[in-house]
């Protein structure tokens, strides 16, 4: 018998052979992938145990599967030794979880860029995306927020390949601003208000409001004319305006907005929140908005691992003194660690 090895038996009395201190998962993916995927639970010698269940020689296993069951979960990453149930849980989320993967992975980066104080807009600019997405070897930036999402690669490790770069582009842009600072459209005529917004020139203008930023009152905005959806409003500091103005092509077509003066309309915005996992936590964060008497539209949270929770939180709200209330309220909350609005 060897110190790093495990052997033990199927129910048939077939021989398994596994890394020492191996779990039933690295048993069941053994096994064959199928077992694994549909595990919902173990024996050995007889007695049902928990996964993290450390294997001895000579244990007999047995594996519970079932039909209905929704595949595993990414704690068992932590928990597995031998790199082929690693592969295999990992390769399962890379098939079956892609859309979900991008939008974990986009979230995981992106706070990543924030925490190393990058500029999200830099790295996505069109002249910047194609050297990184080749230095970082991914054709598109789908596959690189899926390969993160799953866990085949790391935010952190990618963000620092790109870093000094990144940070020298964004050096070389400023230096260009401040020889050419480009200039922005203002409202010259006053117009009627639709939805609470007036449009520079136009009257009765179609105007919505754009999902990636979510503007409400009290923040700067800037309009965007669509080809036949009338004006789409924006944040100045939304990622798709800063890319967009940067292009000479698209330039024109960004147009002068502001608030009308308006107390009884409410608007539609999005919160990020990031807080360590714990028990409780969606039903505080519920108790803020409600205690607050904001409508929430939406709710959806999740685990995502190393601790971490993260919780998306559409809220109607009149404005942004309101919204910086119910935010400050939330980062409050045991456990918050981070409190953002969508920017993109």
């Amino acid at each position: 018998m060897f110190s790093d090895e495990v052997f033990v038996f199927t129910p048939q009395g077939d021989v398994i052979n596994l890394p020492a201190k191996s779990t039933p998962i690295d048993f069941a993916y053994n096994i064959h992938s199928a077992i694994g995927n549909r595990m919902t639970g173990a024996k050995v010698n007889g007695r049902i145990v928990p996964f993290t269940q450390i294997l001895q020689n000579g244990d007999i296993v047995e594996v519970i599967t079932s039909k209905a069951a929704k595949g595993p979960s990414r704690d068992w990453l932590k928990i597995v030794r031998s790199s082929e149930a690693r592969n295999k849980i990992r390769q399962w989320f890379k098939k079956e979880q892609r859309e979900e993967n991008i939008l974990l992975g986009k979230e995981m980066f992106e706070s990543e860029l924030k925490r190393q104080q990058l500029s999200a807009a830099s790295v996505f600019s069109e002249e910047m995306l194609p050297k990184i997405l080749k230095k970082l070897t991914y054709t598109s930036l789908d596959d690189m927020f899926a390969a993160i999402g799953y866990g085949g690669a790391s935010a952190q490790k990618a963000v620092n390949k790109i870093r000094d770069e990144v940070r020298a582009a964004e050096k070389a842009k400023k230096k260009d601003e401040t020889q050419s600072q480009p200039i922005v459209p203002k409202p010259k005529t006053k117009a009627h208000p639709v939805n609470g917004v007036v449009v520079e020139g136009v009257d009765n203008c179609l105007v919505k409001f754009a999902r990636c930023c979510t503007p409400v009152p009290g923040d700067a905005i800037i309009g965007f004319i669509t080809r036949g959806f009338g004006v789409s409003v924006h944040r100045k500091d939304c990622v798709n305006y800063l890319q967009s103005s940067a292009q000479p092509e698209e330039q024109g077509r960004w147009i002068g907005v502001e608030w009308a003066n308006s107390e009884s309309d409410t608007y539609s915005t999005n919160l990020f929140i990031t807080a360590k996992e714990r028990g409780g936590l969606v039903m505080d964060i519920a108790g803020v908005v409600s205690s607050a008497k904001i409508k929430m539209t939406s709710f959806s949270a999740r685990d995502v691992g190393e601790g971490l929770s993260t919780a998306s939180i559409t809220l109607e709200v009149k404005g942004s003194n309101e919204l910086a209330s119910v935010m400050n309220r939330l980062s409050a909350i045991s456990g918050v660690t981070e409190v953002r609005r969508s920017d993109r």
